[in-house]
């Protein structure tokens, strides 16, 4: 009987037990006999302990490291066959594209298998081997939802089409495109040796193992885990023991994967729980907008337009997870306005309104500005987002501040130009993208700007203000210089 039993509940504790082992050790006296399975009891304790403090202490997921990375296909063929491997691997890609987009030619899949076909009889004819898709598994530490320590100290090559199973294998040569890559902790016994006396109770092998090493593997799926929709880790049971890594899209047997198609940010960080965060918004952080820009950013309200009052969104916030829609508030959302052209310009609240869908949660917020009044050049836009009062699924607050200005521009507003990487910090501490809100810790208020550009004319005449002030200042300058030596030679 081991220490890590589990507590069985009774019938009137139902709903009230903890998944949590009943822990017995041993109690030592003189002259008492060892067994085997006294030795694995007192193992049993502290190992069901460590386990314990570790998902009720820390919770679970990548701790460091554990990155998937590309890992390049060799190169067999000279540069004529590398051509025409490219040319088929090109046409084949087209398909695959097309099959997936509407309006396909009826016989698409045909062509997809011709296109195929053609791909593998050249690597018959031309080449040792078909290419294998590979990534890697960076080195790395982890805890599981077990509590259990995954602990990778070399790079591991992952075979992509090798780790699947027969059923997902075959889904991969139907044209499924996504793939999961999981790490899963297990055991494997080592060191055999031979035992010195056979047991009484039962029959012995010629050797046994001597150690039980813990190692992990790596699982590769096609459908993705179950989201974990727990809001505790520690009192309730896990359903999926394998930690998610990363996420493949666009995935296509014997063809090199990219950097881009691999998607760690899916990973979950060490956390108890992992808050929401802001993904992304409408404008772009501190950039400099005309005042029509910014009236389309914001919704501006015009009454004398009813269609484009109707059509305006306004600002869009968007969150990593559903939130509850009964806690985005009155004065959750504001923007105030600090007005340009001087040490004396003024601050007011810009009067908006929320839009919120009819539905308990909502994944995303619309702020439209309401007062009608026109943005002057200038003028510095404030929009801040009272984190600390929205409330996820959990009753969680959503993990709101805005660390380092970071939290990108949504993809469907930018414009190619404007998606420029940043020249530091490009990548997040957790070492991949993308950025987001958070600082680890719910809670907090999100800030951020933007500008509203100057009248061209404006700036030349401050710029010949600021050049005829300079001029009237050396020439005090030179005048005071004059008088003062003319004073000494008087003196003289």
């Amino acid at each position: 009987m081991s220490s890590a039993t589990r507590i069985a509940p009774k019938e009137s504790d139902k709903g009230t037990c903890l998944d949590v082992p009943r822990f017995r050790r041993l109690k030592y006296f003189y002259g008492q006999m060892l067994s085997a399975q006294d030795m694995q009891t007192e193992q049993d304790y502290f190992r069901e302990k460590m386990k314990l403090h570790n998902r009720c202490l820390h919770g679970y997921g990548v701790i460091c490291g554990l990155l998937v990375e590309p890992i390049p296909s060799p190169k067999e063929c000279d540069t004529e066959e590398e051509e025409q491997e490219e040319k088929l691997r090109h046409a084949l890609d087209e398909l695959r594209e097309q099959k997936n987009k509407p309006g396909a030619p009826a016989d698409i899949d045909a062509q997809v298998t011709n296109a195929q076909q053609q791909l593998d009889n050249f690597y018959k004819e031309h080449c040792k081997e078909e290419p294998r898709s590979k990534v890697r598994v960076d080195y790395g530490i982890a805890l599981d939802c077990k509590g259990n320590e995954l602990i990778v100290r070399h790079p591991i090559p992952v075979d992509l089409l090798q780790c699947l199973s027969a059923d997902d294998y075959k889904r991969v040569q139907q044209g499924a495109e996504t793939l999961y890559v999981s790490v899963c902790y297990c055991q494997r016994p080592v060191d055999p040796v031979r035992p010195v006396l056979s047991d009484s109770c039962s029959g012995t092998s010629e050797c046994a193992y001597g150690k039980i090493a813990d190692c992990v593997r790596v699982e590769v799926t096609v459908d993705p885990p179950d989201c974990d929709e727990r809001c505790e880790t520690c009192c309730e049971c896990c359903e999926h023991e394998c930690l998610l890594l990363a996420k493949i899209c666009e995935f296509h047997p014997g063809h090199p994967v990219r950097e881009w198609q691999i998607h760690n940010e899916v990973r979950r960080p060490l956390t108890r729980y992992v808050p929401t965060t802001i993904t992304g918004v409408s404008w772009r952080q501190g950039h400099v907008y005309t005042q029509e820009e910014a009236k389309e950013i914001m919704g501006t309200d015009h009454d004398d337009d009813e269609d484009d009052r109707d059509d305006a969104q306004g600002l869009e916030i968007r969150f990593s997870r559903p939130v509850l829609t009964s806690t985005i508030r009155r004065g959750v959302v504001e923007t105030w306005v600090v007005e340009g052209g001087g040490a004396r310009g003024e601050i007011y609240h810009k009067r908006g309104d929320l839009r919120l869908p009819d539905t308990e949660y909502t994944d995303r917020i619309f702020y439209r500005d309401a007062s009608g009044e026109t943005l002057e050049p200038g003028d510095r836009v404030l929009i801040i987002v009272r984190a600390d009062f929205i409330l996820d699924r959990c009753c969680r607050p959503v993990d709101g501040e805005n660390v380092g200005g970071r939290v990108p521009q949504l993809r469907e507003y930018a414009e190619d130009d404007e998606l420029s990487e940043p020249e530091h910090c490009c990548v997040p501490p957790a070492g991949y993208k993308p950025w987001t809100s958070g600082n680890g810790w719910p809670g907090g208020t999100f800030e951020s700007w933007f500008y509203i550009r100057e009248r061209e004319r404006d700036r030349d005449r401050d710029r010949d203000r600021d050049r005829d002030s300079d001029r009237d200042r050396d020439r005090d300058r030179d005048r005071d210089r004059d008088h003062g030596q003319g004073g000494r030679e008087g003196i003289r």
